[in-house]
């Protein structure tokens, strides 16, 4: 056969199932190439016009055929029982996109905080996010990785909109405790649906290569503050291992409220039961949050929520450089994405 672009993978719903607590749903998955050929005339097949890529391959796979053709040029959507090869269409490209369903793809509904997330379970699994976008998974939710083969696998917020994007850590509304000892920041805690910390060792698996690092701020609407929201990217942001205590590498600072993360660079994370800071005493303890901490910090993602502008100097969830010390923010995330 012959394909002018890279694999990659889409998926559709073939039923569907809802329970009090879990539910599955099976997805056929298709392997997609761009070719310059149509399908074979002789092969049965089913003609739509004024299709998208997306309801063509739902068409085919409703008819229970196992491949597509679809036409970019006119919208055109063929399915056909062939499996394996197509015939010339007069080798000027077309813009035709065909596709052969390949493997199975659960989904389930589990419950997080009483409302039922959507989760999508891709197997083998992927390394991250990105990867799951790269395969034409654009939908944010809930998804399965397995960042490097000596990790496990686990769930994992996809920013999907914005390109593949790993949600490590996401505060929103104080329901999740995060003043937690060293194991729990190792191995993760929350809801991924709501406030959770992915956890060091996964986070140490996803920066094993070149990463970027994406943090999104929010405030508090009920008090005279400017900015309400703004955002800090850097170019490079990975950890080293459990061995040197996940030490941060963050480095091409560009952003909308100044610089708060870039101080802690070359830092061990420090917890209320490890200290490993410069501070003459834990900062985790005297700012009740777990961090890079240095002596001590400029960011603290991890300190107590609380509802926005405080006295208590330094212990909230700060960004110093746009809101100082005794201002708490009320939503935070960060994600990460490879940078090749």
């Amino acid at each position: 056969m012959c394909y002018t672009s890279n694999v990659i993978l889409v998926f559709l719903a073939v039923s569907h199932c809802l329970s009090e607590v879990l539910t599955l749903e099976n997805y056929a998955s298709f392997e997609i190439e761009n070719v310059s050929y149509m399908p074979p005339t002789g092969e049965t097949m089913v003609l739509k016009n004024e299709q998208t890529l997306i309801s063509c391959i739902f068409h085919c796979q409703e008819l229970a055929l196992p491949s597509f053709y679809f036409s970019e040029r006119n919208s055109s959507c063929f399915c056909s029982s062939a499996d394996d090869y197509v015939t010339d269409k007069n080798g000027d490209g077309g813009g035709i996109i065909h596709g052969l369903r390949t493997v199975n793809v659960t989904m389930s509904y589990i419950q997080e905080d009483g409302q039922k997330v959507k989760r999508i379970h891709k197997q083998p699994e992927p390394i991250d996010c990105l990867a799951l976008y790269q395969q034409g998974y654009t939908e944010d939710g809930l998804y399965v990785i397995k960042p490097a083969v000596g990790s496990t696998s686990t769930d994992v917020w996809c920013d999907m909109t914005n390109g593949g994007w790993t949600v490590i850590q996401r505060r929103q509304d104080g329901s999740e405790y995060f003043y937690r000892n060293w194991e729990e920041y190792k191995h993760g805690f929350g809801n991924r649906g709501g406030e959770y910390w992915l956890g060091l060792e996964n986070i140490y698996y996803l920066t094993s290569d070149s990463s970027s690092l994406h943090v999104y701020l929010e405030a508090f609407k009920n008090y005279n503050v400017d900015p309400v929201s703004a955002f800090a990217e850097y170019s490079t942001f990975r950890i080293n291992d459990e061995n040197d205590k996940y030490r941060l590498r963050v480095e091409g600072y560009n952003g909308s409220c100044g610089d708060s993360m870039s101080n802690q660079n070359d830092c061990q994370f420090t917890t209320i039961d490890s200290d490993n800071d410069i501070f003459d005493t834990n900062c985790a303890v005297v700012f009740s949050g777990a961090w890079w901490h240095k002596a001590c910090h400029l960011s603290n993602l991890n300190g107590l929520y609380l509802d926005g502008a405080d006295t208590d100097y330094g212990r909230g969830i700060n960004w110093y450089t746009c809101w100082g010390y005794y201002y708490s923010l009320m939503k935070t995330v960060m994600k990460i994405r490879r940078n090749n």
